[in-house]
């Protein structure tokens, strides 16, 4: 067996790319430079990440901003439908707050279908 003196060592990855590894004795000035371009890297990493997260807040505001001042123009032009259905979502929270104060009786049975028929029909009016 044949030990070699090279620094570095070269393998085929699974997609056929050819990577290579430092030795662990390489000089000094090889080893700052891999680092340098490991930093460079989770540097580029990093302002993609935030590039993308700043952008998903953006849409995310814009379209939450949207939909308040729709229900604003909605709760102003059917000033009698939003308060049957504020009526109805305060309706049912006390049933939910009611049902889960008082254990498991019938209030818990009927509490969740009354407030999911509430929401489905503030939906109906809301579109």
């Amino acid at each position: 067996m044949e030990e070699t003196k090279n620094p570095s060592y070269q393998s085929t990855g699974s997609a056929g790319h050819t990577t290579t590894s430092t030795n662990p004795t390489a000089s000094a000035p090889s080893r700052a430079k891999q680092a340098q371009d490991i930093k460079d890297r989770a540097s580029e990493v990093f302002d993609q990440t935030k590039s993308a997260v700043s952008n998903a807040y953006e849409q995310t505001t814009q379209t939450l901003g949207n939909t308040y001042d729709q229900a604003i123009n909605y709760g102003r032009d059917n000033p009698g439908t939003t308060m049957l259905v504020c009526f109805g979502a305060g309706v049912g929270i006390g049933v939910l707050l009611a049902s889960s104060m008082s254990g498991r009786g019938r209030m818990s049975r009927i509490g969740e279908p009354i407030v999911a028929a509430l929401s489905q029909i503030a939906l109906e009016f809301l579109r």
